[in-house]
């Protein structure tokens, strides 16, 4: 069940290479319920197809999430490099196209990743377009607009693109990121005073209509929601409290990496898989990409076990996330 709850990354692109080889064997030892792939990994339409054949080979009965990052714009892992046509950024589709309209779009998106052997799409972006300075939504156009409602309906029309391509589709980044001054890429980032209760929205509205089957909550600090000061990622307060207590949300709850700076340069690895299990989360991506270890998954299973036997983690929390693991695992092609 623990292993079914690390989505783990890798370095380098080969097929035949030993970072990718010693994945698969862990896939089929179970220690990992799904891969993500960064940009580092993707060096030709041939090697991706192979490296996602063989990791779906290895988890056998077994369904295996397999992540990337397909938004549109200036975040599209298969693109124009690797022969793929480029699609569209968010902003560029909300003022050029309907909801109606750029549902074609999305599914196009959808079409792609799957085709390349992926079954899970970190997105769509339901950040609002709040800060014009914003280092990280504003300044790459990953978002559809200021006004919740807007942003609600490209986003309905991206998740129904992917649902119906079995594709699952990651809503981020929880509670809004469109506010940020800063990049949780390279360290901590604080949006107490400049975050804006309307940047839930979206969240809230695509969680009542039944259109949110998963979200990624950012590595975002925000000192009233999560009152300890930790990250949201992190936080009890603001995954259990707010996100499935007052939102309702049943869905998955996926980490943005939890090796980018604001979480790595700030939190012990240990301390970190505790408090992210301990707030909520089901699935915990790790890219795998800071000081790389083959071992990562067994060493990660036995950090929750040791806190399991200790009293810091319940078994009832890893027993509910991996119905919810399985629960949408049961959509996917």
């Amino acid at each position: 069940m623990i292993g079914q709850m690390l989505m783990v990354g890798f370095p380098g692109s080969d097929p035949e290479g030993a970072w990718a080889k010693g994945l698969a064997a862990r896939i089929a030892r179970g220690e990992v319920g799904g891969v993500v792939m960064l940009g580092h990994n993707f060096a030709s339409r041939d090697s991706v197809k192979k490296l996602t054949a063989m990791f779906r080979r290895a988890a056998g009965r077994r369904k295996l999430f397999l992540g990337v990052d397909m938004e549109g714009g200036a975040v599209q892992r298969l693109g124009p490099k690797l022969g793929y046509p480029a699609i569209a950024s968010a902003r560029t589709t909300a003022r050029t196209q309907t909801p109606k309209q750029a549902r074609k779009t999305f599914a196009r998106l959808a079409r792609i990743s799957r085709d390349a052997g992926f079954n899970m799409n970190f997105g769509p972006v339901v950040d609002l377009l709040v800060t014009p300075d914003n280092p990280v939504i504003a300044r790459w156009n990953r978002s559809y607009g200021a006004d919740p409602a807007k942003v609600s309906a490209y986003a309905r029309a991206f998740i129904a693109a992917h649902r119906a391509q079995g594709v699952l589709p990651v809503l981020k980044h929880f509670p809004g990121h469109g506010s940020s001054l800063g990049d949780t890429h390279e360290g901590i980032v604080d949006i107490t005073a400049t975050w804006r209760a309307r940047e839930l929205e979206p969240f809230a509205q695509l969680i009542a209509s039944g259109d949110a089957p998963a979200i990624m909550p950012g590595h975002l600090v925000h000192r009233t929601l999560a009152s300890d000061g930790v990250p949201v990622s992190l936080s009890r307060r603001a995954l259990t409290g707010l996100l499935r207590g007052k939102l309702k949300f049943r869905g998955l709850i996926v980490t943005d990496d939890l090796q980018m700076a604001a979480i790595a340069k700030n939190y012990g690895y240990r301390n970190t898989i505790i408090r992210a299990v301990n707030a909520g989360v089901d699935l915990l991506m790790v890219s795998n990409s800071r000081n790389p270890d083959i071992d990562l998954p067994k060493k990660t299973i036995e950090i929750i076990s040791n806190a399991i036997d200790a009293g810091r983690i319940s078994p009832a929390t890893i027993k509910a996330a991996y119905r919810r693991i399985q629960r949408a695992k049961a959509g996917l092609r």
